[in-house]
């Protein structure tokens, strides 16, 4: 979530719960008899007719099509984007800006963590999560895997990504999943 919207949900959320409060203080204040400008019972007799006008139905339907419309708008910007398209080099001023792909950089990674010995597939992808750059490698391990090895090359790769992009501030998550199939990796011949 970006943090405009987070700060619209926390807005949103004060003056409902403003809105909540108030009317439950004016009703216990009206049940108890201490605002007396207000009327014992409600007369609702005006506007039962407008119930029955021809326009009545499409006004209630043109209102449920907005409060859908906000309520899947509201929803989209919930749903997280953290993809990182391009990440800006070391190197870049005002003369000009050094951009790498980095789905290019996460594949390239993953190629490599791909080669450790017991590693069966690994699919990699930057993120930014809670501002912080992350490389994921969704790693699928043979069963009889040293995860040892399999540690010390995410690790390593991680160096390396700081190495070539640069950039102190990225970190590696790595999920592990265990292959199903007890068949041997593919060897090269």
């Amino acid at each position: 979530m970006s943090r405009a919207t987070i700060a619209l949900d926390r807005v949103a959320l004060a003056l409902v719960a403003l809105v909540l409060l108030a009317a439950g203080v004016g009703a216990l204040a009206w049940w108890s008899g201490r605002l007396p400008a207000l009327p014992a019972t409600t007369d609702l007799g005006a506007v039962a007719p407008l119930t029955h006008q021809p326009w009545w139905p499409w006004a209630l339907g043109a209102l449920g099509v907005v409060l859908v419309l906000l309520g899947l708008r509201w929803m989209a910007a919930h749903l997280p984007d953290r993809g990182v398209s391009r990440l800006v080099l070391a190197g870049s001023d005002g003369t000009g800006r050094l951009l790498v792909d980095a789905s290019a950089v996460a594949s390239a990674a993953a190629t490599q963590l791909e080669q450790t010995p017991g590693v069966t597939s690994v699919r990699g992808i930057m993120q930014r999560d809670r501002g912080q750059l992350v490389a994921r490698f969704n790693t699928s391990v043979d069963r009889r895997a040293d995860l040892h090895v399999v540690a010390a090359a995410a690790d390593a790769v991680t160096a390396q990504l700081r190495d070539v992009l640069q950039r102190d501030d990225v970190v590696a998550a790595v999920r592990l999943t265990v292959s199903r199939s007890d068949a041997p990796p593919p060897r090269v011949r």
